[in-house]
């Protein structure tokens, strides 16, 4: 019991000590460029658009902070293979949950650059349930710049570049079952490289 009232104590005083030092969320959008793979007997691609998503920042020091972050993109899943009947072209969805950390290079009051690690989760899925979804995980790396208007509001730019980790052996990142009559596995080394933007709303100062 003692020990669990030190652990609890301990983690609210951590909290409050983050709480104290501001609190970053910031909403963002930006745009994924397509990542084309090989499989075997040919080639798949995820294709490019749009991505959304947001992020909560806990500096620990003027130099470092924690960051949560969640990035949805709808995209379209395509393969194209001798392996398989006929090439597949569906809709899908991009999924990243990560955590990590980020190295800040503070170059005045209102500008602030940074670069970051992080790793996670990240789920490709199929919102017409034709493919089964799958999730494998994740490592991810970013890099941009941060600019403050003002104490509470900023600016956020960064370039982000994402890494599902597949395996040799392991199955394609979705596996088209549905009617094909081979399935296509292989060393799938999946990149997806995009630029993001949003503002940045710090609670507490």
């Amino acid at each position: 019991m003692k020990k669990a009232i030190i652990v609890t104590s301990f983690v609210f005083c951590s909290l409050a000590q983050l709480m104290a030092q501001g609190i970053e969320i910031t909403p963002i959008t930006g745009y994924t460029f397509q990542s084309g793979f090989n499989i075997a007997g040919g080639r798949a691609f995820l294709q490019d658009g749009q991505n959304w998503g947001g992020m909560i920042g806990f500096p620990i020091n003027k130099a470092t902070e924690i960051e949560v972050a969640y990035n949805y993109m709808g995209t379209r899943a395509v393969a194209r293979s001798t392996n398989l009947r006929e090439n597949v072209d569906t809709k899908a969805q991009v999924h990243y949950a990560t955590i990590g950390l980020n190295r800040l290079f503070p170059t005045s009051e209102k500008m602030t650059l940074f670069t970051g690690a992080k790793f996670g989760t990240g789920t490709l899925a199929f919102p017409e349930s034709n493919f089964r979804n799958i999730t494998k995980f994740t490592v991810g790396f970013q890099g941009g710049m941060k600019f403050y208007a003002s104490d509470r509001v900023g600016l956020r730019l960064q370039a982000n570049l994402m890494m599902p980790i597949i395996g040799v052996g392991s199955s394609l990142w979705w596996s088209p079952g549905g009617g094909t009559a081979v399935g296509v596995s292989g060393w799938s080394p999946i990149a997806q490289f995009g630029f993001t933007g949003g503002l940045i709303f710090r609670l507490q100062d």
